[in-house]
């Protein structure tokens, strides 16, 4: 502030030192042309500072930028850009509520400015008016229909008010505008998802990632998109691309890939990615039911007892470990015991039809009909498609 107000001083103390050495006084059309140099002098000063203003806003100075622009304001208040200026400052200070004055008044000044709408759609954003907040934001999108942001914006406050057709909609029918734009199509799959669409939405992912193929973190959502969709082999896929190329894959991943691995019935690849998973994550409940499931398909019933035991010992109010328990113990022909950790399963509140199915097979074998009719009826209570099929159900040796 203090270069532009020497420079305005400095050209003014040369005009009123050129107008006393005059031999007579100035002429009406002097005046007039003195006038206009004075206008034009102030608004190159103005202008100046207008500058001095948005580099101090650029480095964090804002206070100092504020007191910049607030002059530039009052000299100028016809300039919606100093308006605008301001508006960002006082948003940056937090101070809402004036912020939102000045950028009201530059759109005044100018409506077909398009960022006074798109920042004060952010501002109606924080005070949670969603509405207005996207109506500005359409505003600065239609004004400006190749800023990629202020359409994301727009859609993003109607995915918000869970208005998801209007979201993908607005996003589909302009996208050719944006066709090498990831977040266009990464937006369309978050927004399919929600929609219940999975498959389209891992297919949205996957577009984005071929836009944006180094970058690694999408790539890691485009497997789990993948892999809650379904879409198995897709999803090993580009988690075994990543390794290949020299990417680490965190926990999460790695999980993904054991279940996959299972899920494409090769257990034995799934199984080293287990114990490493379990070696640093020993109290994981969930974690070792899926090594206890895995541990159950290849029919290691050691393992699988083992991980009964941990679970239940960690978790005995779920009745996944002392099933898990029981069947090593029925595989080892000792059904005394296992009728009696089935009992404890059975008495858990998430108790599952398979473990009152293995407890009739298991009292069925010890001689007691009734009390295996009895379990019977109440695995079909919890699994209707029992009820006509009991005898049907698997009791063999092989764990069930």
């Amino acid at each position: 502030m203090k270069l532009h107000t020497s420079i305005s001083r400095s050209v003014l103390l040369v005009l009123v030192i050129a107008g006393v050495s005059g031999c007579h006084g100035p002429s009406k059309a002097g005046l007039e042309a003195r006038e206009n140099a004075y206008g034009r002098i102030d608004k190159v000063n103005t202008q100046i500072a207008y500058g001095q203003a948005k580099q101090a806003f650029e480095v964090g100075n804002l206070r100092e930028g504020l007191e910049v622009i607030t002059e530039a304001v009052a000299r100028y208040p016809e300039a919606a850009e100093y308006h605008l200026l301001m508006g960002r400052i006082l948003m940056e200070m937090s101070r809402l509520d004036e912020a939102r004055m000045a950028l009201e008044a530059s759109i005044e000044q100018d409506d077909q400015l398009s960022e006074p709408w798109y920042f004060l759609g952010i501002i109606y954003q924080r005070w949670s008016e969603d509405e207005q907040s996207h109506e500005h934001y359409m505003r600065a999108a239609d004004l400006e229909s190749d800023r990629p942001q202020f359409l994301l914006a727009a859609a993003e406050m109607l995915v918000s008010m869970k208005r998801y057709e209007e979201a993908n909609d607005l996003l589909v029918d302009r996208i050719r505008k944006f066709e090498h734009h990831p977040a266009m199509r990464h937006l369309l799959g978050q927004i399919s998802a929600l929609r219940g669409d999975l498959d389209r939405a891992a297919q949205y992912y996957e577009e984005a990632s071929l836009l944006q193929p180094d970058d690694m973190h999408l790539l890691s959502e485009v497997a789990h998109m993948n892999f809650i969709a379904g879409r198995i082999p897709e999803c090993l896929t580009v988690i075994e691309r990543m390794e290949y190329s020299g990417h680490s894959i965190d926990r999460h991943l790695l999980r993904i890939k054991a279940r996959c691995l299972m899920q494409a019935r090769r257990e034995l690849e799934a199984r080293p990615i287990y114990k490493q998973l379990l070696s640093n994550r020993e109290h994981d409940v969930s974690l070792w039911e899926e090594a206890g499931l895995l541990a159950w398909a290849i029919e290691d019933w050691r393992g699988l007892e083992q991980c009964g035991h941990r679970v239940s010992s960690l978790a005995p109010d779920r009745s996944t470990g002392w099933t898990m328990v029981a069947v090593g113990h029925r595989v080892a022909g000792r059904y005394d015991q296992a009728e009696a950790v089935l009992i404890k399963a059975v008495a858990c509140e998430d108790a599952q039809a398979i473990s009152w199915v293995m407890l009739a097979t298991i009292r069925e074998m010890n001689g007691d009909l009734t009390g295996s009719m009895k379990a019977w009826q109440s695995a079909s209570d919890l699994d209707d498609s029992l009820s006509e099929h009991l005898r049907l159900v698997d009791g063999a040796s092989n764990g069930g």
